[in-house]
């Protein structure tokens, strides 16, 4: 495969991932379940903290499919043979970064059981 059609995969494998994150944003899971979200044992542990969840990881989604764009192009220039495979490799670890920034998030937030840490008072 020669380095242009490399480039157009990669491109088009980066838009597809942000455009799945549009869609989950702009449509999120109503409730918990096991089908599709961002679903961890701490984001299952009730509905706010479900849509919390899913809203915050989903923003990053948005955020790292627009920034991930550019990795493509980057490859382009300075591995070039190796394009597609890099592109791939690097978007996954970004895909972590997600994981691993909503449970900072959501450890910021909330307990292990799910209540708030810092409960609004009442008024």
């Amino acid at each position: 495969m020669n380095t242009e059609n490399e480039l157009y995969l990669s491109l088009g494998y980066c838009g597809f991932m942000l455009l799945l994150f549009l869609i989950f944003r702009a449509f999120p899971p109503k409730k918990i379940n096991h089908l599709y979200g961002y679903r961890t044992a701490r984001s299952m542990a009730n509905e706010t903290v479900w849509e919390d969840a899913n809203n915050y990881s989903m923003k990053l989604g948005v955020q790292l499919g627009i920034w991930s764009m550019f990795l493509p192009l980057f490859y382009y220039f300075i591995w070039p043979e190796q394009l597609l495979l890099a592109t791939v490799i690097t978007h996954t670890a970004l895909l972590l970064f997600i994981i691993v920034g909503t449970e900072r998030y959501l450890d910021q937030r909330y307990d292990k059981k799910g209540q708030p840490k810092n409960p609004t008072p009442k008024d």
